[in-house]
């Protein structure tokens, strides 16, 4: 039987009760298995990874940031030296930094008496050192206190700048490097910018 011919004879009028229970049910069921369902676990588990990835992202974030903020900060410098002319840089990181987290020292002073090898007793100062976490609150529980942030220890600069086939050019560059980042000559390579990047 077909829909049209279904409709046009009327034949649904004829249905008795339970047909039309068993429709609606069918109805009921299908908007059932249609809606999603996502299984607790897997949802759990997704929330987990994407948490950790947002921690390792921020991490490295803040890294490239700080790359790309001395890349250019270095670049606008190294442009303004004589003959350098245009200039691009690029800085490798050794490490992330590191932070120093501070610590209250005591020294416990006590007085130990003691007998020497003739029979008579004496006092002896003896001193104990301790080391403790500073803490400070903070929403959600107690956080060490950092006392400082140590940077990103430098691998090595590159340096294309226009004017690096000069001897001249190429010793004023290496030498502002160093002076500013306190590394040595030999993590520093300044090179002569391709003649296509200098249009």
């Amino acid at each position: 039987m077909k829909i049209k011919d279904f409709f046009q004879n009327k034949s649904w009028q004829k249905w008795d009760k339970s047909q039309w229970t068993i429709l609606v049910l069918a109805g009921v069921l299908l908007m059932i298995l249609a809606i999603p369902v996502e299984d607790e676990k897997k949802t759990d588990k997704i929330k987990s990874v994407t948490a950790q990835k947002e921690n390792q992202t921020g991490t490295v974030g803040e890294e490239m940031n700080y790359v790309e903020e001395m890349e250019q900060k270095l670049e606008d410098t190294l442009a303004k030296i004589e003959g350098a002319g245009r200039v691009e840089v690029m800085i490798t990181l050794e490490d992330t930094g590191e932070s120093v987290v501070e610590k209250d020292d005591s020294l416990e002073i006590s007085d130990v008496s003691k007998t020497d090898s003739a029979g008579g007793t004496g006092n002896e100062k003896q001193s104990k050192s301790s080391e403790t976490t500073v803490y400070h609150e903070q929403e959600g529980g107690q956080t060490p206190f950092i006392g400082k942030e140590m940077t990103p220890k430098i691998a090595g600069i590159l340096v294309v700048a226009q004017g690096g086939e000069n001897t001249q050019v190429k010793q004023n560059i290496s030498d502002a490097v160093m002076a500013l980042f306190q590394i040595d000559v030999n993590r520093i390579k300044v090179v002569k910018m391709n003649m296509q990047e200098e249009e």
